[in-house]
C-alpha cells in the first residue's frame, strides 16, 4: 500500500514498495526509513543511514521495496524547502541522526492512520519537522516578478505551459526570465516547468483520470511523455505509482503552513 499527501508546495509518500531507479529532480527530498536502516546511493556513493536530507537536483538511487518508507519531496522554490535547505547547508546531503529519525518513525505510525483531512495532517507536519529542529524560514526568492511567475505556475489550469506567455505577462523575454528565475532559485526554467507537469498529471490521475487523459491535460506530448518523465524525474512510472495507491489531496496548505 502506498498512501500520498498531496499538497501545493510538497508531495509526502508512505509506502513499502519504493524502488527508484537512478534520477535528480528540483525537488528537495528528505527519505526516512521507518524500520531497518536503508542504502541509498548518493552520486555514486553508497550511505547507510536511517534518514537522509538531500538537496535539489543530487542524483541518487533509492532501493527500499519491502521496507516501510517515509518520503517528503518539497518544491524547491517554497519557503518550506527553504526551511529544510538551512538543515543541509552547503551540503549536498545530510544524514539524520539515528535517534531523530527512530522518534520521527514512531510518530509516523502512531498518528498518520489519524490523518484524515487537512487540519489532521498540518499537526502531523507540523510535529514530525518539529522533531527534525527545522525552523520556518522564508525563500531567498527576492525579485518580485519571479514570485509572480511562480504563483502563476501554481494557478494554472490549462494545459499549455508556454514559458513565452508567461514572460509576455510579466514584460521579460524568454532568456531573462530563464536567466531570473535560475539566479533565484538555483534551478533551472525548463526543469521546474517539466516539474510542474509531472505534479499537476499525478494529480490528476488520483483525482480519477487515466494517465492518458492526465498526461494530455497536464501538457504533456503523449501518455509515454508523462511516462519517461516520471521514471527520469521520480524514478517510478506513473501507474507503478498508481497501484495499490491512497491518496490525500491537502487543500490550503500553502497559506496555513508557510
Amino acid at each position: 500500500m502506498m498512501i500520498l499527501y498531496g499538497a501545493e508546495h510538497h508531495l509526502l509518500i508512505l509506502s513499502d514498495k519504493i524502488d527508484a531507479d537512478e534520477h535528480g529532480h528540483t525537488f528537495l527530498q528528505l527519505t526516512i526509513s521507518l524500520e531497518d536502516e536503508l542504502e541509498i546511493e548518493v552520486e555514486g556513493q553508497v550511505v547507510g543511514c536511517s534518514g537522509i536530507l538531500i538537496d535539489s537536483n543530487v542524483v541518487h538511487r533509492l532501493q527500499g521495496a519491502g521496507r516501510p518508507l517515509l518520503l517528503l519531496l518539497m518544491d524547491s522554490t517554497s519557503d518550506m524547502a527553504a526551511s529544510f535547505k538551512r538543515y543541509i547547508g552547503e551540503r549536498k546531503y545530510a544524514v539524520l541522526p539515528t535517534e531523530t529519525v527512530r522518534t520521527m518513525s514512531e510518530l509516523v505510525q502512531s498518528e498518520h492512520p489519524h490523518v484524515k483531512d487537512t487540519d489532521s495532517y498540518i499537526a502531523f507536519l507540523e510535529q514530525l519537522t518539529a522533531l527534525m529542529g527545522v525552523e520556518r524560514t522564508k525563500t531567498a526568492i527576492t525579485d518580485s516578478r519571479i514570485r509572480e511567475f511562480i504563483q502563476l505556475v501554481k494557478d494554472c489550469t490549462d494545459s499549455e505551459h508556454s514559458v513565452s506567455l508567461y514572460a509576455r505577462k510579466l514584460s521579460l523575454s524568454n532568456s531573462r526570465l530563464s536567466h531570473l528565475f535560475k539566479e533565484n532559485t538555483g534551478i533551472s526554467l525548463s526543469g521546474y516547468m517539466l516539474l510542474h507537469k509531472l505534479q499537476k498529471a499525478s494529480y490528476l490521475i488520483f483525482q480519477g483520470l487515466s494517465i492518458t487523459d492526465a498526461a494530455m491535460t497536464a501538457g504533456f506530448d503523449s501518455p509515454s511523455h508523462l511516462a519517461a518523465t516520471s521514471k527520469r524525474l521520480l524514478g517510478m512510472n506513473a501507474k507503478d505509482i498508481r497501484k495499490d495507491s491512497v491518496f490525500l489531496q491537502v487543500s490550503c496548505l500553502h497559506e496555513r503552513y508557510t
